[in-house]
């Protein structure tokens, strides 16, 4: 049971990945209504993956800046 606590830090980027993915879907919804369009959910699936994988690369990229504290 201890590998699932050294694996906390992936349980977290998960978490906030889809956190970030979920409010770039929201605001693609909002985009389409104020613009008087309707996006298929193709074009919603695409942000939301398209977020995933960017917030996942910015993590990595952030993970690797040493804190300059």
């Amino acid at each position: 049971m201890i590998w699932f606590w050294e694996l906390s830090w992936l349980w977290k980027m998960l978490g906030v990945a889809l956190l970030v993915s979920a409010v770039c879907v929201a605001a693609a919804a909002l985009i389409g209504k104020a613009a008087k369009i309707r996006p298929g959910g193709k074009v919603f699936l695409l942000v939301g993956i398209l977020a995933f994988v960017i917030s996942i690369l910015v993590i990595f990229f952030l993970a690797q800046t040493p804190a300059l504290l």
